[in-house]
């Protein structure tokens, strides 16, 4: 009888051991990518990233072996003020989207702190008509420049910056609806980033102050929704590789390395203003973020 049990046992173990043989492995589910809706693009009629597309993708694409798969998808925001895209990113119809930072933008978003223009923002160059750039480009002292008619977009963090420092700064809709008051005389100059100046001033057939600018520490960040703090988390680790492997600096000296040696910023005088709205998390100390030409405007 025992032998009979072992018989049949045995069996029973065989075919289990047959039809564990039989069964294929089980296949792994590849992982959904990652879908990043944004609106970086040199046209919006065309699939062309601009920079801070370019940047993106360097960033997606360095975080990859952590996080897996992505796919970049053109968002719903168009020609829309910078409030109304902090807006629309608390409400989540954003995934992210590019500023100057400030206190008030770091609670409406998660801020991803690596400026993506390694401070250079915070130097501002006045575009302004051929007349008004002749007289103006002399300026020496700071009395000369507080009187000087400046324009600024109401709520970029410049104009507050500016006017909390007792420039004279008319608030503007846009840079569009500034061009007309530049060359009525409404206002003389506008204070444009030495990176974005040149290119929107020869759109428009203007000129750029050639011996100073006016500077001040601030930063430009990716601000992702807080809907989405999987993106953030990947988007710091991602630049976190590319600082590391210096792809995010050739990235850089490629696309602004060209309009930084336009700008002659060695050979400008440069009138340090304060900017009491730059949070305090800022990460200053870490000089491997910031341009070594700017890196003293942010002590």
């Amino acid at each position: 009888m025992p032998n009979k049990a072992f018989s049949l046992l045995s069996t029973a173990t065989r075919l289990l051991f047959a039809g564990l043989l039989a069964c294929p492995a089980p296949v792994a589910i590849a992982a959904e990518p990652l879908i990043v809706r944004h609106n970086f693009f040199l046209d919006q009629n065309t699939g062309t990233l601009n920079y801070k597309g370019e940047v993106l993708a360097l960033i997606l694409e360095k975080s990859k072996g952590k996080y897996g798969p992505y796919v970049m998808k053109k968002g719903a925001q168009h020609d829309w003020s910078q409030s109304q895209s902090y807006k629309e990113l608390e409400r989540g119809k954003l995934d992210l989207m590019s500023s100057m930072t400030n206190y008030a933008r770091e609670q409406s978003g998660l801020p991803v702190r690596y400026c993506l223009y390694k401070g250079l923002l915070g130097v501002r160059i006045g575009m302004g008509t051929h007349a008004a750039v002749a007289a103006l480009d002399g300026i020496q002292t700071r009395e000369a420049l507080n009187q000087v008619k400046l324009g600024q977009v109401f709520d970029w963090p410049d104009y507050a910056i500016q006017t909390e420092a007792g420039l004279q700064v008319l608030r503007l809709t846009s840079v569009a609806s500034s061009i007309e008051q530049l060359r009525s005389g409404v206002l003389q100059l506008l204070p444009l980033g030495i990176v974005e100046v040149d290119p929107i001033a020869k759109q428009y057939d203007l000129k750029t102050i050639s011996k100073w600018a006016i500077a001040y520490p601030t930063a430009y960040y990716f601000f992702v929704s807080k809907k989405r703090p999987e993106l953030a988390q990947r988007l710091e680790y991602g630049f976190e590789q590319a600082i590391k492997d210096h792809s995010f600096d050739e990235l850089f000296a490629k696309r602004i390395g060209p309009l930084i040696a336009a700008a002659d910023l060695e050979k400008r005088k440069l009138f340090y203003i304060r900017n009491p709205y730059l949070p305090r998390a800022t990460p200053l100390t870490r000089k491997e973020l910031w341009h070594p030409l700017v890196s003293s405007i942010l002590q």
